[in-house]
């Protein structure tokens, strides 16, 4: 239902969120206009390595806040010119998926076959990916959904077990039996990087131990009695006066009567405890060094669900299949009752656990597979340093990581559902235990189905582990690109365009896996940084600033807040956190955001009532400017503002401050468009007591401020620009297909900049304001008529002439008769007030209507 011009349709009287953000999502897809074009050379092409959410997890507000923030990025990259590879990735395999199985299927995986157990987890994943898929589009991610992958996909198998051969050929994997963290709950090595610590109460106990050939005991300070069993040296520091004497001696165990050896290590801390320690096969990271260190024999007493096992004696019947936990209770009755716990302290400690299952970790040796790392903490800090971080801080993080690592990357998992490793190991007489890996043409493989070239079944046997999900989630700019290197590349052309990737948004928690883990490939694999840039982001609290939990309550249903609330008010409430901000969930901040929606709507409004003026669509404003159509002070005056803002927020967003981008916008639009341009030009516009070029200049300037902040506002609030946009600016709309086409990002210098009238406008506006103050102060309505202003100027004032050309407007906003530099001619000392503006450059004369004439 157009009007009788081409360039706008009418617009509806309200604005119904709901239906329009459905209907212009599904228009977004059916018409594609955020897909990837790669026909562009890479200098047009913008890369995001887009986190691929954990399908296991449940859809939180930490998803809504970090994905919206990264698509803040992604919509102004593309309205700026470039085309945008933006993906979504799933990150479905591996221990995550299997707990959501068992979980929600009521099953284990040890009681079924783990055929039929992939399967359900298969299953599981693709109707978690649909829940994750539909609440990423109803946020209006500009994803381009044709780039989809997740990582338990062929494809995804592939690339992980090239980056595995590759890494292999280089050397830069190993399979080794050594101890590892263990958790006993999943059954399975994990990572230094899966690892959390939590407090737990124990007790600190003073434990005597003997010293062979003499009546001397030793006391010796542990929070692990039951680890007394797989003792196997006990140790001092060599400057430690009080036990040079035992060197070379032999201590016996308490219970067991177990001969261990007493040593001497510069680690042993000789103000801790009581400056002795005892150390176990394995109790704990620093009892892994010493054993190393001093080639100790190896004593192993729990088993791979976390249970003492194997103790001889008569101790042995009672603690043998106790948990560690259960057995250090018994360990201690046991030893109060020999006289050997001498105190027993209750404490607090902290207790390694796994980051997934949350269980105490043990340490078991066991064969696994490992990425080199150690070897290259120094190049890989080097590395970090050369990316861009957003926030600089943040690569702090990471360099303390890096610093901090003590072992290579376990990148093996005893689980089912995952990447399989391409391997087996020979059983043939004169090679047993030979490493055989996959060829690429077999690429993907499963070495449970499939055989090396050459060998028949019962030559060869396959291995059963799968890798850890990083070790797929780390090729993620790879799965995008489909290559590893130019060896292992299936189009290489696509990966010269897509890698390395110009941005990895991600929260702040995984740098130490995410972020760290793709450096350690990039670096491996290709010498290269993966990324350009890093953009960091926080989390999302509560209301009461604390983590949201199920067990507190305070958890926010993201589906059911985008219901009611809207994607375009949940999108303005993630952009006012700063970049790499937790920030607390806020029913304010959503108001707000509402009431932004409310008046970009009713402005629009305003503004289309007159643009109906137009006889064609106008050229730039700059052009309009030079050519005369746009002469007034105060339309100069709003073009300048809007230059300095596009200019502003388009810095931001070019530092990645999508925030400060934001303020800057919404400062334009409430304060110098909205509360101060309409209002000073309305009476123009409606064409009172002005010639009609006059009023066209306002019509005109009008037009490129709304298509202009249309345009700013477009990457935080999509819907409802797209939706004015689409009306107001039909033909734009028609030509683009939207306003998040490529190339829509308003041009700073479109918008010509006149310096003198914004000095002239700005002082138009203290004008105002001291005129608005006074009527304030004596509580009368704005639009109260004054008779007469007179203006004095307090020192020398070289615009006078530009000021009075903004008079006129003046006049209109006030309600005022009669504004003009000079003295007072009217001669009611009654209704006049004196008042001098805030900044002290004009003092002003105001002559009141009288309330009679008013009434």
């Amino acid at each position: 239902n157009k009007n009788k011009h081409s360039h706008m349709k009418n617009l509806p009287e309200n604005y119904d969120s709901s239906e329009a953000e459905k209907r212009l999502q599904k228009a977004w897809l059916d018409t594609s206009v955020y897909r990837w074009e790669n026909t562009l050379p890479r200098e047009q092409t913008y890369v995001i390595d887009t986190p691929p959410p954990t399908v296991s997890g449940m859809l939180h507000m930490g998803h809504v806040f970090s994905y919206t923030q990264a698509d803040f990025i992604a919509r102004y990259q593309r309205m700026a010119g470039k085309t945008v590879f933006y993906p979504m990735g799933f990150d479905d395999n591996g221990l995550p998926t299997e707990r959501l199985v068992e979980k929600t299927k009521k099953v284990r995986a040890t009681d079924m076959s783990r055929e039929d157990f992939i399967k359900l987890c298969e299953s599981v994943g693709e109707e978690s990916r649909a829940e994750f898929r539909e609440l990423f589009q109803s946020l209006a991610l500009s994803v381009d959904w044709q780039q989809e992958y997740h990582t338990v996909s062929a494809s995804s198998r592939r690339i992980s077990q090239m980056s595995f051969l590759d890494l292999a050929k280089k050397g830069e994997v190993y399979r080794k039996l050594q101890p590892m963290l263990w958790d006993p709950v999943d059954q399975t090595a994990i990572a230094q990087a899966e690892v959390e610590d939590k407090e737990f109460p124990s007790s600190f106990n003073d434990i005597a131990f003997a010293v062979e050939g003499s009546d001397e005991k030793l006391v010796i300070a542990t929070t692990r009695p039951e680890m007394i069993p797989a003792c196997v040296a006990i140790f001092y520091h060599p400057d430690d006066a009080r036990y040079a004497h035992l060197k070379g001696k032999t201590a016996i165990t308490p219970l067991f009567g177990i001969r261990v050896p007493i040593l001497t290590d510069e680690a042993v801390e000789p103000e801790k405890g009581t400056g002795i320690m005892m150390c176990c096969t394995f109790g704990d990271e620093a009892d892994i060094e010493k054993w190393r260190k001093h080639n100790l024999e190896i004593r192993l007493i729990l088993n791979k669900y976390g249970k003492l096992t194997g103790i001889e004696g008569e101790h042995g019947e009672v603690l043998n299949n106790l948990k560690a936990t259960v057995a250090r209770e018994k360990i201690l009755e046991l030893l109060k009752a020999s006289g050997d716990l001498l105190e027993s302290k209750p404490i607090v400690h902290s207790v390694k656990c796994a980051e997934r299952s949350g269980a105490p970790l043990e340490i078991l040796p066991t064969y696994q597979w490992f990425v080199k790392v150690l070897d290259h903490k120094d190049a890989l800090k080097a590395k970090a340093a050369k990316a861009e971080w957003h926030p600089p801080h943040m690569k702090v993080r990471m360099d303390q990581w890096i610093d901090g690592l003590s072992w290579d990357w376990c990148i093996s998992r005893q689980r089912y559902f995952g990447v399989p490793f391409p391997v087996w190991y020979s059983k043939r007489a004169g090679e047993e235990g030979k490493i055989l890996f996959a060829d690429k043409s077999q690429l993907p493989v499963n070495p449970l189905v499939d055989l090396p070239a050459g060998y028949t079944r019962d030559e060869v046997e396959p291995e059963a582990d799968v890798m850890d999900t990083w070790a797929t989630s780390s090729v993620s700019p790879q799965l995008s690109s489909h290559a590893i290197n130019a060896e292992f590349a299936d189009d290489h052309a696509r990966h010269e365009q897509l890698f390395p990737a110009d941005l990895r948004p991600q929260a702040h928690e995984i740098i130490r896996t995410w972020a760290f883990y793709t450096l350690v490939k990039s670096h491996l694999h290709e010498d290269s940084l993966p990324w350009k840039n890093l953009m960091i982001s926080g989390w999302c609290l509560a209301a009461d600033k604390s983590k949201m939990s199920k067990s507190k309550g305070n958890t926010v249903t993201p589906t059911d807040l985008l219901a009611t609330k809207g994607a375009d008010v949940v999108r303005y409430w993630a952009s006012t956190s700063k970049l790499g901000a937790d920030t607390a969930f806020s029913e304010d901040v959503l108001k707000i955001g509402r009431k932004l929606v409310n008046k970009l709507w009713n402005a629009t409004k305003f503004v289309a009532t007159h643009l109906a003026h137009l006889k064609s669509t106008p050229a730039t404003a700059a052009a309009e400017v030079e050519s005369g159509i746009i002469s007034e002070v105060l339309d100069r005056w709003i073009l300048t503002r809007l230059n300095r803002a596009i200019e502003k927020a388009t810095k931001e967003f070019e530092a990645y401050e999508y925030s400060d981008a934001r303020v800057a916008v919404e400062d334009f639009f409430w304060n110098d468009f909205c509360d101060n341009y309409l209002e000073l030009v309305k009476s123009r516009v409606y064409g009172n007591e002005v010639d009609e070029a006059a009023r066209m200049s306002a019509v005109h300037t009008i037009y490129h401020c709304l298509d202009g902040i249309l345009r700013l506002f477009a990457p935080f609030v999509p819907h409802v620009t797209d939706e004015l946009f689409s009306y107001v600016f039909d033909d734009k709309h028609q030509a683009a297909g939207s306003i998040h086409a490529r190339g829509t990002w308003p041009r700073a210098a479109d918008y010509p900049r006149d310096e003198t009238a914004e000095k002239a406008g700005k002082d138009c506006l203290v004008l105002l304001e001291a005129v608005r103050k006074q009527k304030s102060e004596r509580n009368i309505s704005i639009k109260f008529p004054i008779e007469e202003v007179a203006i004095s100027v307090q020192e020398s004032y070289d615009l006078e002439d530009i000021l009075k050309a903004t008079f006129g407007d003046l006049k209109g906003a006030s309600n005022a008769a009669n504004i003009h530099l000079g003295v007072m001619q009217g001669n009611e000392p009654s209704r006049t007030v004196t008042a001098t503006s805030e900044d002290g450059r004009f003092n002003l004369s105001v002559l009141f209507a009288a309330q009679s004439e008013v009434a």
